[in-house]
């Protein structure tokens, strides 16, 4: 088969091009780590990065999440086990005016001592995070959850939404407790308002009575709050290990992409090496055959 001078011209400057575009490749490999430049270079491969890049991409917002998570629900087990401590002092209080033997001025003593203490489980229940939102108000945060109405009496007025955050791709965890799962319906709070109101102004007969059934109620709304520290308590030891958990799964993720998308620097060399003897041979051909003419065979 003849081949025009014009067809050789065109092969060996196709060979030329195309050994320098893979010695080009193979450097910038090499100098860049970076094996896969564009889709081009490896299409499957550049979808594997893709997915992979997604995968990491939603690990390290699980993992943003899950601290997010901890640290709220951390500030809530402080005011809760504030409160813990703030009923302890009220419980002890509380039994000592259910002894009948205290005079008047001894229980209104005990009475203002516990109404320093009350407002301070109020502002508890009431807390807020460093942006003035509301621990305890489901998803109403910019509202107080435990107020007084009309009537003087304290009411929940949040919501009972728990936020739900995800944690990982197939679950999510609580990042709140309601104020209603602590105190349903304000019962407490307006007990001790009402029992504040007959220990401060005590009758003759002392308040025996009305001590025991706010000891009572005091108990109930202790049961309640050391559920939700126990709560919290829990699920702040599965964020651990879910944190854990995601951070292998993030390891072994990286170690896939960085097998992808790295180079072998053997197969690598040993491109450039095989293009560069492929061009400077096609060059010295292309060079040798271009100098030939007519003449040469007369």
């Amino acid at each position: 088969m003849r081949v025009s001078s014009h067809q050789f011209h065109l092969n060996a400057i196709s060979n030329i091009q195309y050994n320098t575009a893979r010695f080009n490749e193979a450097s910038v490999q090499l100098a860049t780590n970076v094996r896969i430049a564009k889709p081009s270079d490896d299409p499957l491969g550049a979808v594997l990065l893709l997915n992979l890049d997604a995968e990491l991409d939603s690990l390290s917002q699980y993992q943003s999440n899950i601290a997010s998570i901890d640290f709220t629900l951390s500030q809530q087990e402080v005011k809760l086990t504030g409160i813990v401590n703030q009923i302890y002092s009220l419980q002890s209080l509380i039994t000592t005016a259910a002894d009948g033997s205290w005079g008047e001025e001894e229980l209104k003593a005990l009475g203002q001592e516990m109404s320093v203490i009350f407002p301070g489980i109020v502002d508890l229940l009431n807390g807020t995070d460093s942006e003035g939102k509301y621990y305890f108000s489901g998803s109403e945060t910019n509202t107080k959850p435990f107020d007084l109405d009309a009537a003087g009496n304290y009411a929940y007025v949040g919501d009972d939404n728990v936020r739900n955050v995800a944690v990982t791709a197939d679950s999510s965890v609580a990042s709140n407790i309601t104020g209603n799962e602590l105190d349903p319906g304000a019962n407490f709070l307006n007990a001790m308002k009402d029992y504040l109101v007959d220990i401060n102004n005590p009758p003759a007969t002392g308040v025996g009575n009305e001590s025991r059934a706010m000891i009572t109620e005091l108990a109930t709304f202790l049961g309640t709050i050391t559920g939700g520290v126990t709560k919290i308590g829990g699920t702040i030891a599965s964020l651990g290990s879910l944190a854990d958990s995601n951070l292998d799964i993030t390891a072994v993720t990286s170690n896939l992409r960085d097998d992808i998308s790295s180079v072998d620097y053997p197969a690598a060399q040993i491109q450039m090496n095989e293009a560069m003897a492929a061009y400077e041979s096609s060059m010295q051909v292309y060079a040798s055959v271009s100098s030939l003419s007519l003449f040469s065979f007369i």
